[in-house]
């Protein structure tokens, strides 16, 4: 498989009609989404880490509009889930098992964010 032809992740399609064309506002959202997001996950691990569940459940809460601003649709539900779930407390397995899937997910975005960054004008 050729892992420069796989089918993104992200859809900017939200974040260009809001932006109206302005190029220097996506390029600082992308960057702010790169770096709060990345130390988003980590502070999720460390609060699976110390099961410290109502860190995970705001963490999960404000990560939401991040990951609907750069189109990562399938990886809402999960953090809405881990939302949820943290909320109430429980099922400390499947929250570790989305952690890892939006840890996982958050890295490949950040890539393709990154790549997009790199070449600005190929939209």
């Amino acid at each position: 498989m050729n892992l420069n032809k796989h089918k993104k992740h992200t859809d900017l399609t939200y974040l260009r009609s809001v932006s109206k064309g302005n190029v220097a506002f996506e390029q600082k959202m992308l960057s702010t989404f790169i770096q709060q997001t990345g130390s988003e996950v980590q502070k999720l691990k460390q609060a699976l880490s110390a099961s410290d569940w109502p860190a995970m459940h705001l963490i999960a809460h404000k990560m939401k509009p991040s990951m609907q601003f750069v189109g990562l649709n399938l990886l809402y539900s999960d953090v809405h889930e881990l939302e949820m779930l943290a909320k109430q407390g429980t099922d400390m397995t499947r929250v570790a098992e989305l952690i890892s899937s939006i840890s996982t997910m958050v890295d490949i975005a950040i890539e393709e964010i990154k790549e997009e960054l790199s070449s600005p004008g190929d939209k």
